[in-house]
């Protein structure tokens, strides 16, 4: 224990000696060194408007639809950066905090009828965007490209009953022909040139029914597995003579696909995909939608667009073939990976994986509605970027109308599934996370589902620290519940102490931005040293605003084994792993999320255990319990003219924040200009130069010898 206690003294006093500085108070201004102009916050986050808006085909508003937005370094579900659900009139408005050196977004209405994975620019601060509409979308989306690559084999117009033929609709012959070549819709966007003068409208109820069939992202092998059962009616099959249509509503794809139907009789199916009659193979296919991509997705296609496929008698019976990603922006490749509704012909081996499509009856709006999968099903490396299927059945719908409707028979159709919302909220069950819960409809974390948030700290305020950004180093994540319209009913804050490089015992605490009233509840708060004062709802007590306090000394969350200072900032010493503190705060009522902005929450440390010592981020106000008495002491200059909160003389902070954790602190005593040589022209430039100054994809950014790295 005595030695222990002697080690003790010597890293203390090695701290205190290594981070004391010269005090510059009384200075002239114009003398003063700095190192950012003032009022330079340090932020290397920028808070965004969003605005967005859904709409059917004919304008209508799509309300309870979730929307995920993305950076564009990845659209997996667990790394959506926000998550918000539309109003009635299909709007979703929020702020959001991002990277200060994104340009771009991706937006993800996990809606089927809707544009997928729309790429938005951020424009002088805010994104402004509508999808959907008669118009397709509108606003800072920036459209996809199509296709762009010569076709390897041209379509042709000929039968034959020893080959299998494709074509055009009579009477085009070719691509340049059969497609529209306009300035508003140029021929690389493969619109048909035969479609109906008079789009279909794709109302509410059938975007519902859809929605509720064939959700976004899940497999249709679970969710329905009865669309998939081998007795299940695949085609449209023809009693009487009637006139049929083809109707586009949506694609989920990657791929720049191409459909095709092709008929036979209905009691001599194929047996073969190619050969003619002659061989019991399929005669001809006639091309429906040459791209069958969606206005900015790279295609030209309109929700509601129609195509008339002909008249066909009693006997027949309609098929359809999907090209894999034929389209080349001047024409059809035929060399390519071919699906179709008759599952014998497609190309997987097993019986249980052969079926690509579903078709379902809707005898509300009298249609047969189609769902496609477009990636083998069975073996990924034949499809491109070796895609694994997510057996979501919804890379392309359409849906197939007759006149009269009677004369095609629905016996052994699947019927769509009309269950939409049982707790009647407003969201779709099948993207309601709670379902059954009026109350809760959808969780939304802060940075990501599986991602962290980070903080560094300087302990010594109000006199200048060491700079090493690294006496504390909280990871963080945000998780709200959030209901139906947007508002919070909890909030999770998970905390994890990463590192202590001080002889200091620091604690953590988080204001939220409303008044203290307004928490119902707190659990989780890890409180070992005794100083602070809780009220009966679980936030510190003597606050006007709800604080809560994560921790109130860092040991709770972390120790060395030996029990020494300097927890993970040296490289000499073994890397100690801390347990994670979450901690749950459940309001009186729901929170509107937009008063909960995560640039609205107000963290900071609380230094060596003494309650008035708050150190915040530039410029952000100290709580209640601050001691004021401290501001414009030592090194503070948060009381001069022009200047932030909690920045130095030389216009230096004690903390920065990260939305992610690509910041590697330094090691302990080296100043993060030694680490991180861009950080000097970043805070210099205010914030407009080296956005990126702490990322190590660009050579130059990072001196490694200098910074923790186990």
């Amino acid at each position: 224990m005595k030695k222990f206690i002697y080690l003790m003294g010597i890293a203390g006093f090695a701290v205190v000696s290594s981070c004391k500085k010269d005090q510059t108070s009384g200075q002239d201004e114009n003398y003063i060194s700095k190192i950012a102009p003032n009022g330079f916050n340090f932020k290397t986050a920028k808070d965004v408007s969003l605005s967005v808006k859904l709409l059917t085909n004919d304008n209508q508003p799509v309300g309870g639809a979730v929307v995920s937005v993305y950076s564009t370094a990845s659209t997996n579900a667990a790394d959506a950066i926000y998550k918000g659900v539309t109003d009635a009139g299909g709007n979703l408005k929020a702020t959001l905090n991002l990277d200060a050196s994104f340009s771009q977004l991706i937006l993800d209405p996990n809606y089927v009828g809707l544009m997928h994975n729309v790429k938005v620019n951020i424009n002088n601060g805010a994104i402004t965007a509508t999808i959907g509409g008669t118009a397709g979308y509108s606003g800072d989306v920036v459209p996809d490209e199509a296709n762009n690559a010569a076709a390897s084999n041209g379509v042709m117009g000929t039968l034959g009953l020893n080959t299998t033929e494709y074509a055009y609709p009579s009477p085009y012959t070719n691509t340049a022909s059969a497609v529209v070549n306009t300035s508003a819709s140029p021929a690389n966007l493969g619109r048909p040139a035969y479609l109906e003068a008079t789009p279909d409208v794709i109302d509410n109820s059938l975007l519902s029914y859809t929605n509720a069939s064939l959700p976004e992202s899940q497999s249709v092998v679970n969710k329905h597995p009865e669309y998939l059962s081998s007795t299940a009616t695949s085609n449209i099959n023809v009693t009487a003579t009637t006139d049929v249509w083809v109707t586009y509503v949506s694609e989920g794809a990657g791929n720049q696909n191409t459909l095709a139907f092709y008929t036979y009789n209905t009691k001599n199916p194929p047996s073969a995909t190619s050969g003619g009659t002659n061989n019991n193979g399929v005669d001809k296919v006639t091309v429906v939608f040459p791209n069958a991509s969606n206005v900015g997705s790279g295609g030209g296609l309109k929700s509601g667009d129609k195509v008339k496929i002909g008249t066909f008698s009693a006997g027949t019976t309609i098929a359809f073939v999907m090209l894999q990603n034929a389209w080349t922006g001047s024409g059809i490749s035929l060399n390519t990976q071919k699906f179709y509704t008759d599952s014998r012909l497609n190309p997987e081996s097993s019986a249980s994986l052969k079926k690509h499509s579903v078709v379902l009856y809707d005898d509300v709006h009298k249609l047969y509605l189609f769902g496609f999968e477009d990636s083998n099903r069975e073996t990924p490396a034949t499809n491109p970027g070796n895609y694994t299927s997510d057996n979501d059945f919804n890379d392309l719908i359409f849906y197939v109308s007759a006149n009269p409707v009677a004369a095609v028979s629905n016996a052994g159709v699947a019927q769509i599934d009309k269950n939409g919302d049982s707790d009647g909220d407003g969201v779709l069950d099948v993207y309601d996370t709670f379902p059954n819960d009026p109350l809760r409809a959808y969780v939304y974390s802060f940075p990501s589902a599986t991602g962290y948030a980070q903080l560094a700290f300087e302990d010594n305020w109000p006199t200048k620290g060491d700079y090493d950004m690294n006496d504390l180093v909280v990871n963080y994540r945000y998780t709200f519940v959030l209901n139906a319209q947007a508002q919070a009913v909890t909030m999770q804050g998970i905390y994890n102490v990463v590192a202590a490089g001080a002889s200091y015992h620091n604690g953590f605490g988080v204001q939220l931005p409303f008044d203290a009233s307004t928490v119902k509840s707190v659990t989780g708060q890890r409180a070992i040293s005794n100083y602070i004062q809780f009220a009966s709802n679980g936030v510190e007590a003597g606050q006007t605003k709800a604080v809560i306090i994560p921790f109130d000394n860092h040991e709770a969350m972390i120790k060395n084994p030996d029990y020494s200072y300097f927890i993970n900032v040296l490289n000499a010493k073994d890397k100690v792993q801390g347990s994670a503190d979450s901690v749950l705060v459940t309001f009186v009522s729901p929170v509107s999320l937009s008063g909960l902005s995560t640039s609205s929450i107000n963290p900071f440390l609380i230094s060596n255990l003494r309650r008035g010592y708050e150190i915040h981020l530039p410029g952000y106000a100290p709580t209640d319990k601050a001691t004021t008495a401290f501001f414009g002491t030592a090194d503070d200059a948060s009381l001069i003219s022009g200047r932030s909160y909690y920045t130095s003389r030389e216009n230096w902070p004690w903390a920065i924040s990260f939305n992610d954790t690509s910041f590697k602190y330094p090691l302990e005593t080296v100043k993060i200009t030694d680490a991180y040589p861009h950080f000097a022209d970043w805070a210099t430039s205010g914030g407009s130069s080296f956005t990126d100054w702490y990322s190590n994809l660009t050579t130059g950014y990072r001196v490694n010898s200098n910074i923790y790295s186990k």
